[in-house]
């Protein structure tokens, strides 16, 4: 995993990319996405978002799982 130390913000829809996975907070007050291409990323707004904050880079589903759990965000969701 890569952390991107500035912020990084990528448009919605992902271009050459899709959401393959979401972490949900309680009542769904945050929430993290990893991408098929291995991004994890921040959606603004949770629902419909239209941009992406780029936390990380090069994250597998187990570094991304565990990311969310250490930030609270603990429900998961499989979209591919």
């Amino acid at each position: 995993m890569r952390a991107v130390t500035r912020f990084v913000f990528v448009s919605s829809p992902l271009k050459r990319d899709a959401e393959e996975r979401r972490w949900y907070s309680d009542r769904a007050r945050g929430c993290l996405v990893l991408t098929s291409r291995g991004r994890l990323l921040e959606p603004y707004p949770i629902f419909g978002p239209t941009s992406y904050r780029v936390l990380a880079c090069r994250v597998s589903a187990a570094e991304a799982r565990a990311y969310a759990a250490t930030h609270d965000v603990m429900h998961e969701r499989v979209l591919l």
